[in-house]
C-alpha cells in the first residue's frame, strides 16, 4: 500500500460506519444496554472520522501531487515543461465556492471545461490561456480571452485544447490581426457556400475559433459545432461555445465573459440548454463599475429544473450539494468584487477536505475585469461659444463636458 492512503481508508470506513448504523444509533431507542452500546459506537466513530479528517488534509495534497507527475510529459525532445516558478498569490479558505479569476489585467474570457488535478487555492491564477501558469490547469478545452495587455495594447486568444499546460491548438491575434482555426478553409469553402445556397436555411459551422483585435478591444469566439436548420425561426443546436470580449470607448471599457456546454432553440425559443455562465463588467468614466454574473445548469422548455439542487435552477450562488467529501458539487460559484466578476455554472470536486481537493471538473465558467478609460489632459473641454477652427461653426463640446460646473 502506496504512503499515504491510510488516511483516506480510514475516512471512507468512517463514512461506511455512518451508513449502516440505524436510525436508533444516535439518539436511544432500543433498550438501556443496546442504548448504551449504539451511542458509544457512534462517540468512537465521530472521534475516528475527526481523525481521519485531518489526516486526509495531508493525504489528498501528497495523491494529487503523485498524479500530476505520473501524468507529466516525459523528457526528451518535444516534450512540454512546466513553468519553473510562479509569482506566489494569495490563497483562498474556500476555494469551493470562490472560483479562480485568471491574471487581474482588463479581459473577457469564457471557458467550456477545465480538469484540474491538485487545483492551486491561490487567489487570482496566472492569465495565460492554455492554463500553464493557473497551477496549472491539466486539461483546458475551449477558452476564448479577448484582454488589454500592461503596455494599453489589446491581445486575443482562443485556446482549443491544453494538456498539462501545453496548448494542443490555439489562435491568436495582435492589434489589427483577424485569425481563425485550422478548419476555417473548410467553414469559408465548403459550409458557408451551402449555407449561402440555401438562402441562411441550412447553416453549419464546426470547430469554430476566431479571434480579431483592433486598437480599440478583442472579440475571440469559439464554438465545437453550430447549426441552424430553417432559418432564425427554425430549429438552432450550439455545443460547446464560449467568447471572450473586451471593447473601449471614449468614456467606457466593457469586457464580457460567456460559455455555454449545449443549448437548442426552435422557434426562436428555448427548448432545451446545459450549464451556460456569463459575466460583464463595465467601467465608465465618473461612475461605479456594473458587473453582472448570471448562470444556470439545467434547462427545458424556457424553464430552469432545479437539479441538482433548487439553487442550481434558478442562480443562486455558491449553491452547494453533492455529497460531502467525497464529491461535493457547487452550482453558480461566484465572485464580484470592484470591476471583477467571476462564474462558473457547475463545479465538480472529488474527495474535497477543507481546502485541499483531489480533483476538480469545471464546466462552462466566464470572468471579467474592466478599468474606466483614462481623463483626457485638462479634462473634458467645454465650447466657448466661438468658432476657433474657422470653418463657420461654433465649436461643440468634447463629450462629459457640462456647463453647469459639476
Amino acid at each position: 500500500m502506496r504512503k499515504g492512503t491510510p488516511g483516506l481508508l480510514s475516512l471512507m470506513m468512517a463514512v461506511g460506519l455512518f451508513v449502516v448504523l440505524p436510525p436508533t444509533s444516535i439518539g436511544g431507542g432500543t433498550g438501556g444496554g443496546d442504548s448504551a452500546h449504539l451511542q458509544d459506537t457512534a462517540r468512537r466513530t465521530l472521534e475516528s472520522t475527526s481523525q481521519a479528517v485531518a489526516k486526509a488534509q495531508k493525504d489528498l495534497s501528497d495523491l494529487g501531487e503523485r498524479a500530476r507527475k505520473a501524468l507529466a510529459p516525459k523528457g526528451g525532445a518535444g516534450a512540454g515543461t512546466r513553468p519553473a516558478a510562479r509569482t506566489p498569490r494569495a490563497p483562498t479558505t474556500t476555494p469551493t465556492t470562490d472560483p479562480p479569476l485568471h491574471g487581474t489585467n482588463n479581459h473577457g474570457q469564457g471557458t467550456v471545461g477545465v480538469v484540474d488535478i491538485a487545483p492551486s487555492n491561490e487567489r487570482p491564477q496566472g492569465g495565460n490561456p492554455d492554463g500553464s501558469d493557473a497551477g496549472p490547469e491539466d486539461v483546458v478545452a475551449g477558452r476564448a480571452r479577448g484582454e488589454q495587455q500592461a503596455d494599453g495594447s489589446y491581445h486575443g486568444h482562443v485556446t482549443v485544447a491544453s494538456l498539462l499546460g501545453n496548448e494542443l491548438i490555439g489562435v491568436d491575434s495582435t492589434e489589427g490581426q483577424s485569425n481563425s482555426g485550422p478548419l476555417d478553409p473548410v467553414q469559408t469553402g465548403v459550409l458557408d457556400a451551402v449555407c449561402d445556397g440555401t438562402a441562411q436555411q441550412i447553416c453549419l459551422s464546426v470547430l469554430t475559433a476566431d479571434s480579431s483585435t483592433t486598437a480599440t478591444g478583442s472579440t475571440n469566439d469559439f464554438a465545437v459545432a453550430r447549426a441552424q436548420i430553417g432559418g432564425a425561426t427554425g430549429l438552432g443546436v450550439g455545443a460547446a461555445e464560449s467568447q471572450g470580449t473586451i471593447n473601449q470607448d471614449a468614456d467606457c471599457q466593457t469586457s464580457t465573459g460567456t460559455a455555454k456546454t449545449a443549448n437548442v432553440t426552435a422557434g426562436g425559443g428555448a427548448v432545451a440548454n446545459a450549464a451556460n455562465s456569463s459575466s460583464s463588467s463595465k467601467s465608465c468614466r465618473g461612475q461605479a463599475p456594473v458587473v453582472t454574473n448570471t448562470s444556470q445548469v439545467i434547462g427545458l422548455g424556457g424553464t430552469n429544473v432545479p437539479l441538482p439542487a433548487p439553487g442550481c435552477a434558478d442562480g443562486t450562488p455558491d449553491t452547494v450539494t453533492g455529497i460531502p467529501v467525497l464529491a461535493p458539487i457547487i452550482c453558480n460559484a461566484d465572485t464580484i468584487a470592484g470591476a471583477t466578476g467571476v462564474r462558473e455554472a457547475l463545479d465538480v470536486f472529488v474527495l474535497s477536505v477543507g481546502d485541499t481537493t483531489l480533483t476538480k471538473e469545471t464546466t462552462a465558467a466566464s470572468e471579467s475585469v474592466s478599468t474606466a478609460p483614462a481623463e483626457t489632459a485638462g479634462g473634458p473641454q467645454c465650447s466657448d461659444g466661438i468658432d476657433n477652427d474657422g470653418d463657420g461653426l461654433v465649436d461643440s463640446a468634447d463629450p462629459g463636458c457640462h456647463t453647469d460646473g459639476n
